[in-house]
């Protein structure tokens, strides 16, 4: 069959709220778990091949950058979902070509399950539609603790406020319009796991009251540079911010960003700036420590989408 080609822009999320899907029922128990909150959408992201041919038994095998990989769990999932909508067994390969730091808040789990998604489907004709798709990656997302509602705004694009969560289809998406000549500035030091964070009620109770005031404060007035403002905000208190990131996103503002924070989950952080603007930041980013990968990209606004 023909090689498919898909991509999934990264999202970097700027704060949010885990809670229980109580009022929707109709998903099983292992689903009933979701988040509000807000981030971006990058142009940097994930682009996929997807190869299929007809086998006796199904085999998947994942690749990044051509090399085999036993971690990318949540491609792994999603393919064994959709690859029980056919009764035909096939060997799916899988390739990602990955833009953007891995396991440091950019998104590139999400990236992964729902541009591989998009593809199979094409691949064997499975036809399903769009939301049906980010469904099956936003469950491959929650079994494996990967993320808790990534895959609905990679979808849509842009300045993201999800004000309901859950699987697509569910959730409530609105956006901030936004300039489409700011860029996301961008720096990143380690990752901070997900699945321990995720797996913590200590943790749960002091995010989501803190995402909770977040969103209200943003709500209230829905502008960038407030929704900068308040995410930061956000980070500090729930007391994943280290000095350095602190600095860094000092480093950012002064040098003309409209705001700046931490990415949700990961020692990173992610800006807002004109275009005019980004040289100068990353300069002096680049001064202050350059041992540390700094880069820019543009803010995509169109989701994920086959190629």
């Amino acid at each position: 069959m023909p090689l498919i080609k898909s991509f999934c822009p990264g999202g970097v999320t700027s704060f949010f709220e885990p809670y229980k899907l109580r009022s929707k029922e109709n998903l099983t128990k292992d689903l009933n778990i979701g988040a509000r909150g807000g981030g971006f959408t990058l142009k940097k992201g994930t682009t996929t091949w997807v190869n299929t041919s007809r086998t006796r038994t199904n085999k998947i095998n994942i690749f990044i950058r051509k090399r085999p990989t036993d971690n990318f769990h949540t491609t792994r999932t999603v393919t064994e979902l959709l690859l029980k909508k056919t009764d035909r067994k096939y060997q799916v390969k899988i390739n990602h070509n990955i833009d953007l730091p891995i396991g440091s808040g950019y998104g590139t789990s999400a990236a992964g399950a729902l541009s591989t998604a998009l593809a199979i489907n094409e691949a064997l004709g499975l036809g399903m539609t769009f939301d049906e798709l980010g469904f099956y990656a936003h469950i491959a997302e929650i079994r494996c603790r990967t993320g808790l509602g990534t895959v609905g705004p990679q979808m849509v694009g842009g300045c993201i406020i999800q004000t309901e969560g859950g699987p697509p289809g569910l959730c409530k998406i609105d956006r901030i319009p936004i300039h489409t000549s700011y860029r996301i500035v961008s720096g990143y030091i380690g990752p901070i796991p997900t699945s321990k964070v995720l797996s913590s009620a200590t943790l749960y109770k002091i995010i989501g009251a803190e995402g909770r005031k977040t969103m209200q404060l943003i709500l209230s007035n829905p502008t960038l540079r407030n929704f900068l403002t308040k995410s930061e905000e956000f980070a500090s208190n729930i007391g994943f911010m280290t000095q350095k990131i602190k600095r860094l996103i000092k480093i950012t503002k002064k040098n003309g960003s409209i705001g700046a924070t931490q990415n949700m989950l990961g020692e990173a952080f992610h800006g807002i700036a004109d275009v005019q603007r980004v040289p100068d930041i990353l300069d002096a980013l680049n001064s202050y420590d350059p041992m540390i990968k700094f880069f820019s990209t543009a803010i995509d606004f169109e989701g994920a989408r086959l190629l």
